[in-house]
């Protein structure tokens, strides 16, 4: 019996450290669907995260996903050790899964919390702690997360977006040019209310 535990222990360690050292996101997606990690794991999912959920059954990826770096997936707590001591009585653990639906991206940093949803056609911005459900069609961010704008919308003005020509220097120039313009704006605005302000 301690063998058996022991090797289950030993597999685990060597799925995460195989994981961890993988270079390529749908290398890593590819990964935990050959291997059955996961509850389940859709087509087109590009999971560039290093972290390996704790609990990797209690989450469900759909098709088309991207994650990005750092996302963590948190499947319980452990609220239970600070009210045992506290109380000296037992607690229980609390576990959630977590569900990720069709055409999502979630940015860095996120941490995703116990019994979400997310999606579809969804967006979660970097840095987001996601406490609840994402709804369809939503940009997410901030924590915790709220809606803070249009899955469809984004969608249209990336398609409307030309194309960088794939020199830094163009890109820069037109970083420039817009937060020029934007500070040439301000500038404006400031003189205007100085001058009223000096007129009274």
């Amino acid at each position: 019996m301690k063998k058996a535990k022991a090797w289950k222990r030993y597999r685990k360690f060597w799925q995460k450290f195989r994981f961890f050292c993988m270079q390529d996101g749908f290398a890593r997606a590819d990964f935990l669907r050959k291997k059955d990690v996961l509850k389940g794991i859709g087509e087109n999912v590009y999971f560039y995260s290093r972290i390996f959920p704790s609990d990797p059954k209690l989450v469900l990826l759909h098709n088309n996903i991207s994650i990005a770096t750092n996302v963590r997936f948190i499947t319980h707590d452990r609220i239970d050790l600070v009210l045992k001591n506290l109380y000296d009585m037992p607690f229980k653990k609390v576990y959630g899964a977590i569900e990720v639906m069709d055409n999502v991206f979630i940015g860095a940093d996120v941490v995703i919390l116990p019994g979400v949803r997310i999606g579809p056609n969804a967006i979660v911005g970097a840095g987001s702690v996601v406490t609840k459900d994402v709804p369809e069609g939503a940009i997410v961010g901030g924590s915790p997360a709220r809606v803070v704008g249009d899955f469809e919308k984004l969608a249209q003005k990336r398609y409307k977006h030309p194309k960088p020509s794939g020199k830094e220097e163009k890109v820069w120039q037109k970083f420039e040019k817009r937060h020029a313009k934007k500070a040439a704006k301000e500038k404006a605005a400031r003189e205007k209310a100085e001058k009223e302000k000096a007129a009274k």
